[in-house]
């Protein structure tokens, strides 16, 4: 279990750098900063519980670990995460929101601290393997009161973090990241109240039975804090990989008008996250056509009629790119068709034109110019 242990921790803490320094690089939201502390607190928790470095912390570090200072720290990352998730608030809320999440987990560490600190069981246990034991099974007062606050602050955090995932899961990264998340927090919470609030309660006595309230309590903790990962990590790395094919689809189109209209299009800056140059790219694009509409004299409207498909009518504009317009083509071909976002249209007209091959670009007359795609 020690080695599965260390693997993980080698295997995530490249992912856990990787985040740290993406909010020292990029101005970050409050669930962003909150998502990030959730996982470095939960690995030094992870590397805290190792047999080698427990046998290094002081006595009170591992009282007040063991009694439940983790659990709440974390519980606290998690409210924050879903205060940012579920504000549709103003600002003025949202830090008071804030405040109360601050002063809620305070008063809880407090009484976790105190309680440990008085625990002669959780002071006086230095072996991880028995104090947990000694702790599950609620024989000290002072270790109970030290367990049920910590772990009860976690359960209901984590009761409110599946019912905001659950209402707030859809199809889209983000969706299916707070889904998974919902269901990650469902199996977390039997795990927690199980063994973190009823057995120090009841006297060690499991949910279940002897026989399969261990079993229980570990195989929903395991899939609790596995789903927990994938939950987290979804959104960032599905919205990077969506970012990064967005910006291969625009790159040609946005290069040829980049070249038509070098002043339109400011240099880029260093510290731009991937969906924002996406976004930008778009907007470059844009204006980049409609400019190009001006220089050619495009008429704003005319009698033929719209094609109905879009790609079909991101063929015509492609076209038109390439001095090929067909009669009686306006700026109104230009615009999003009903029902597409101007980021979709922006992406199949960028996307037929690298499937017409790249090999054209147009000057600002509109004569045909070879090679752009090279």
């Amino acid at each position: 279990m020690q080695i599965v242990r260390f693997v993980f921790l080698l295997c995530f803490l490249p992912v856990l750098l990787y985040r740290i320094w993406r909010l020292w690089r990029y101005l970050a939201t409050a669930p962003a900063i909150a998502v990030t502390c959730f996982g470095v607190i939960m690995w030094f928790w992870l590397l805290t519980f190792t047999d080698t470095v427990w046998s290094l912390m002081p006595v009170q570090f591992r009282a007040a670990s063991m009694g439940g200072l983790f659990v709440a720290t974390v519980a606290m990352c998690a409210q924050v995460f879903i205060l940012g998730v579920a504000a549709s608030a103003s600002p003025d809320r949202m830090r008071r929101g804030m405040r109360i999440i601050l002063g809620v987990t305070a008063v809880i560490l407090v009484v976790v601290s105190v309680s440990a600190s008085q625990s002669q069981v959780l002071l006086a246990t230095k072996d991880l393997h028995e104090l947990t034991n000694a702790l599950l099974d609620g024989g000290d007062s002072s270790a109970i009161v030290a367990s049920v606050v910590g772990n009860g602050y976690l359960a209901v955090t984590l009761v409110q973090l599946a019912w905001v995932g659950f209402r707030h899961a859809d199809r889209t990264p983000v969706g299916t990241g707070l889904g998974i998340l919902a269901v990650a927090s469902s199996f977390q919470f039997v795990a927690v109240a199980s063994g973190g609030i009823w057995r120090p309660l009841t006297g060690g006595h499991d949910l279940i039975s002897v026989r399969y309230g261990l079993v229980l309590q570990s195989l929903t903790g395991s899939v609790g804090v596995t789903l927990l990962t994938v939950g987290f990590l979804w959104p960032p790395v599905v919205l990077r990989i969506k970012a990064r094919r967005d910006v291969r689809r625009l790159r040609p189109l946005h290069d040829a008008l980049a070249r038509m209209f070098p002043q339109l299009f400011p240099p880029e800056e260093s510290r731009i996250r991937l969906s924002d140059l996406v976004f930008e790219w778009t907007t470059h694009i844009q204006d980049g056509l409609t400019l190009l509409a001006q220089h050619r004299q495009t008429p704003m409207h005319t009698e033929v009629e719209l094609p109905l498909s879009r790609a079909d009518r991101a063929a015509q504009v492609t076209n038109w790119i390439a001095g090929k317009a067909l009669s009686g083509f306006s700026c109104e071909w230009l615009l999003a068709p009903d029902g597409v976002s101007d980021e979709g249209w922006v992406l199949a007209v960028a996307d037929d034109y690298r499937r017409f091959g790249g090999q054209f670009m147009v000057d600002q007359t509109g004569r045909h110019m070879e090679g752009a795609g090279t």
